[in-house]
């Protein structure tokens, strides 16, 4: 009986990895839609996959100290397709590292913000996502702000 049993978690394995890294994928799809969002200054694209309840926050360093900025996420997405075409804005995303436990997932991506095609500051975005019947939902997003991006 211990073996069958041995037999059976082994033979799972595979597909609780293959539905974890599905997962993964759907998570790493919202965060692509919102940046186009983003991007593309689209409101719909960029609510279609917040929580109602999404909002931001911004950390940086004043004078060796830590700084927390909140920002309600109605007036991010105002500030966001309100914007003019000029000067342009631009958030390269790199390496995504996604974890998931049950309902909330975490993304932690590099990423540098451009303005006009030259690096303004650089950083982590912290994406926080509830699963829903609907599919996964951003509902905070705190990033950190270097402006040294060479290091």
């Amino acid at each position: 009986m211990k073996k069958i049993s041995l037999i059976i978690i082994i033979l799972l394995i595979p597909i609780i990895s293959i539905g974890q890294e599905f997962e993964k994928e759907k998570i790493k799809s919202v965060v692509k839609t919102f940046f186009e969002g983003f991007h593309k200054k689209d409101s719909l694209l960029l609510t279609s996959v917040l929580e109602k309840s999404f909002h931001l926050n911004s950390t940086s360093f004043k004078e060796n100290e830590g700084i927390l900025r909140n920002i309600n996420g109605s007036n991010f997405i105002s500030a966001v397709i309100s914007r003019p075409d000029s000067p342009s804005w631009k958030e390269k995303l790199f390496s995504y590292d996604i974890k998931i436990d049950g309902p909330l997932a975490n993304v932690w991506v590099e990423y540098e913000f451009l303005i006009d095609n030259k690096i303004n500051h650089c950083g982590v975005n912290s994406i926080h996502l509830l699963k829903k019947k609907s599919g996964w939902k951003i509902f905070n997003i705190t990033d950190s702000r270097k402006n040294n991006c060479n290091n």
